[in-house]
This record gives structure tokens, C-alpha cells and sequence, in this order.
């Protein structure tokens, strides 16, 4: 399962702050402006891995790899925010303040829920799940994988028929989702059982369409998988990475103009033929893909997914020349 999600899901909101609105006939390339020191400062944080608006701030969060060598003592995600996308002020302690056995190295989701803002965090040892209502004080929820050791990153967080669902995974035995109806500790409970094959996996995104939740499961050993539900039983609309056993990456999820989106890419043995992939469907069950203006076999997987003034952006993981943001109004141009 990989666990280093790339800082495309960064660029798209962090830098959108900057843009003006582009109408869709626009197709020369956007002005892309950066809006924060390298790393904040800090050459430790290799990434911000997730952004969130909230009571009039953008927050960012950052992954910063725990050392080996413990210096400083304290290290860590870290929450940023600012009030006009340029100057930002840190609003935690690296880690929350934890050492270094207990320090999250990434923030990776943040949603907004019943006044508080949640954030998930990964990438280093049991998830855990911190909550603010002021943005400035923190308090954990969870900081135990919710029981499971096994269980390393919050992904996803969204919120859903008034519960907050969390798409989490699972080195061991899979991806799961949970929810909960306050978001408060003690609180969850398990509504979606690891993957079939028992193999380590995720949640990479998740999605309200036509009325039920969606999301989306990935693992290098198995095909990408979409699970629906109307807010009980989970049941699989693609089981079998649509159809292709070497698509095992999976990305995020959007809607637009009565589509749902969601990226994926591939890792079979005709992986340099196969490039990143976007997938949509109009009733949940039937699926295309689309935008073959990702043919550059650069791109590896399509991993970031989202909607921003009416125009559906997409994030490709490319190691030869770079990551590639990508926008459409239509959904085929």
C-alpha cells in the first residue's frame, strides 16, 4: 500500500487560493503563484498534505517524517492557518506536542463538522483523530487507530446524512470506513469490513452522489474497488478495477455536471502502456473512462480530484517531468 501520497493534493488548493476565476474557454495555461515559504520555514516538512477552509481561515497541515535522530525532541504534522492564503501562523506544536513514538508524521484530511474542524492523520503508526472548535486548541478523539495498531491513516473524512465518516487504512487487514454521529471520543463504530482478499489497503476518496456515499479502495495487491452505501449495508459497483486487474491505485473522487469522478491508475506488467486513468459514471454502476489527453505514459496515476468554480481539476503523478494539474468544465474536453 503506498503510504507517500505526493503533494499534488497540496498544489491544487494551496495554490487556487492565489488564481482568479478563468473561464472555460481559457486554455492557455493558468499563472500558478507560490503563497508560502518552502516547507514554512522548515526544511524537515516534505509536504502539505492537506487543505481545509474553516470560520474564515484556509488550514493547511504538513508531513514531516519523524527523524531518527530525535532532534529536535518534538516533530511532526504540524496545522497551519492564514486569513488570506499568503501569511500563515502555526496553530500546533509539530506531532501536537507527542514525541517522537507517538508524533503523527502527516495531517492528511481535514472536514468540517457540527462547529468543530476534524483532522486525520497518517503515515507513521496507529491513525489518529483531533478535533478543534476555535482552530487554535486542538483535542485528540482517537489516537489509537481506533483500537487497531494495524490501522495507520485517516484518509478521508466526510461528512454524510449528518454523521462523519472517516475512510481509514488498514495494513493488515484492509481498508475500512467508520462514522460516527457527534465525532466525539468513544463515539465510532466500524461500518465497512476490510477488503475481501485481506490484504493491506485504503480509502483514497469518498463521495455523495444521487443519494449514497461512495468510496473509493485501493491496494497494490488486489484491483480497485468502489464501494456504495445509502447509509447502511456497503456493497462493491466495481470489484475488479474496471474491469482491468492491473489498476490497483486508486485517487480521489468528485462531482461535476451529474457525473462522479474518480482517478485511479495502473500497475500491471504493460504499466508504461497503461497511463493514469479517470473514470466516471451518471447512475453509479456503469462506468467510462475518460480524458485520453493523459496519454503521456509519464503519468503514472490521476490522485488528486476536485471541483472548483464549476470546472473539474485533476492532479497527475508524473516522475519524469513533473506532476501535471489538468481542468475540464465538461468532462471530456
Amino acid at each position: 500500500m503506498k503510504q507517500n501520497r505526493p503533494v499534488i493534493v497540496v498544489l491544487l488548493f494551496l495554490l487556487l487560493v492565489a488564481v482568479a476565476s478563468v473561464s472555460a474557454s481559457v486554455q492557455a495555461v493558468s499563472t500558478w503563484q507560490q503563497v508560502n515559504s518552502s516547507g514554512f520555514g522548515d526544511t524537515e516538512v516534505l509536504e502539505v498534505s492537506a487543505l481545509e477552509p474553516f470560520n474564515g481561515y484556509l488550514y493547511a497541515g504538513t508531513y514531516n517524517p519523524n527523524p531518527v535522530d530525535p532532534d529536535p525532541f518534538f516533530d511532526g504534522a504540524e496545522i497551519l492557518r492564514s486569513a488570506d492564503g499568503v501569511t500563515w501562523t502555526a496553530v500546533t506544536d509539530p506531532g501536537f506536542g507527542n514525541t517522537h513514538d507517538i508524533a503523527p508524521p502527516a495531517i492528511l484530511d481535514f472536514a468540517p463538522f457540527n462547529g468543530y474542524l476534524y483532522a486525520g492523520t497518517g503515515r507513521g503508526n496507529a491513525s489518529q483523530l483531533w478535533r478543534s472548535q476555535n482552530g487554535t486548541t486542538w483535542a485528540p478523539m482517537d489516537v489509537t487507530g481506533f483500537g487497531n495498531a494495524d490501522t495507520v491513516a485517516v484518509n478521508v473524512l466526510i461528512e454524510y446524512k449528518n454523521l462523519l465518516y472517516a475512510g481509514m487504512t488498514n495494513q493488515v487487514s484492509g481498508a475500512q470506513i467508520w462514522r460516527s454521529y457527534t465525532g466525539d471520543n468513544n463515539s465510532w463504530t466500524q461500518v465497512a469490513p476490510a477488503t475481501a482478499l485481506n490484504v493491506p489497503g485504503g480509502v483514497t476518496g469518498m463521495a455523495e452522489f444521487n443519494g449514497g456515499l461512495y468510496a473509493a479502495v485501493e491496494s497494490e495487491e488486489s484491483p480497485v474497488q468502489i464501494w456504495r452505501s445509502f447509509g447502511s449495508d456497503w456493497t462493491a459497483v466495481v470489484s475488479d478495477g474496471f474491469g482491468d486487474s492491473g489498476t490497483t491505485f486508486s485517487g480521489g473522487m468528485a462531482v461535476l455536471g451529474g457525473y462522479l469522478y474518480v482517478g485511479a491508475g495502473y500497475t500491471g506488467e504493460n504499466a508504461q502502456l497503461q497511463p493514469a486513468q479517470l473514470w466516471r459514471t451518471n447512475d453509479g454502476t456503469t462506468w467510462a473512462e475518460v480524458a485520453p489527453a493523459f496519454s503521456d505514459t509519464s503519468n503514472e496515476q490521476i490522485e488528486m480530484v476536485f471541483v472548483f468554480q464549476n470546472q473539474l481539476y485533476v492532479g497527475t503523478t508524473n516522475p519524469g517531468t513533473g506532476i501535471e494539474i489538468w481542468r475540464t468544465a465538461d468532462g471530456t474536453t
